[in-house]
């Protein structure tokens, strides 16, 4: 279905996008398993892990991409998701339960300190051999200057968010996301420029990694 129909169908906010890297992560993944999407917004990722083969569980807060998301998958027939309505710091993330863990432009709309809370509990949930796929904006951000000038740091890279579609933004840090998964394979990363997926802005700083539970 092309996009305009898309949006004028189930009125998505964003466009119906699968994010590049998610294309790129299927080249590292085994079809089919468990999958869990963290933070699948409108459902755009998650509908294409699904037609990939996968046992999807998408989750998200945000009632209105779900309501949107739902009528979409069932439309689809696409009865391998999962959708759950459920904040992603405090789902309760159970142990050595998924082959690949999704988690697209999230860990920006949290505070660091958030972020480091989840952290280990995304790590503990992939099963060992599984693949965790993550992004984020990082400190190369053309927005991280504007908030740097505006607002006040409320932790270090985290400022309160001045849009309403989330209430912080967290800059990921250099080689930050190399730091944190140390302790797994890393298959890809990337830290720099990209361009913006919707063509909203010129370019994103962003940070990228795709790697592998080795324990």
């Amino acid at each position: 279905m092309k996009q305009s129909l898309l949006e004028k169908k189930y009125r998505f906010e964003n466009p119906f996008k699968v994010d590049p890297l998610v294309r790129k992560a299927v080249h590292y993944l085994n079809g089919g398993g468990r999958l869990l999407d963290v933070g699948c917004g409108e459902g755009a990722d998650s509908a294409f892990f699904a037609k990939e083969g996968h046992q999807v569980t998408a989750i998200d807060k945000n009632d209105e991409y779900l309501k949107r998301f739902r009528a979409y998958r069932n439309d689809q027939k696409l009865s391998n998701i999962s959708i759950l309505r459920r904040d992603v710091i405090t789902y309760r993330y159970p142990r050595n339960t998924y082959d690949v863990i999704s988690c697209i432009l999230v860990i920006c709309c949290m505070k660091r300190s958030e972020f480091e809370r989840i952290l280990g509990l995304l790590k503990r949930s992939i099963k060992p051999g599984g693949i965790v796929v993550m992004s984020a904006r990082n400190y190369l951000d053309p927005e991280m200057n504007d908030y740097q000038s505006t607002e006040k740091m409320i932790e270090p890279n985290t400022f309160r968010k001045k849009e309403d579609c989330c209430r912080f933004v967290y800059f990921v840090e250099k080689n930050r996301l190399r730091e944190v998964f140390a302790d797994f394979d890393i298959l890809y990363y990337f830290e720099g420029f990209a361009p913006c997926k919707y063509g909203e802005h010129p370019k994103h700083g962003d940070s990228y990694i795709i790697c592998r539970r080795t324990k």
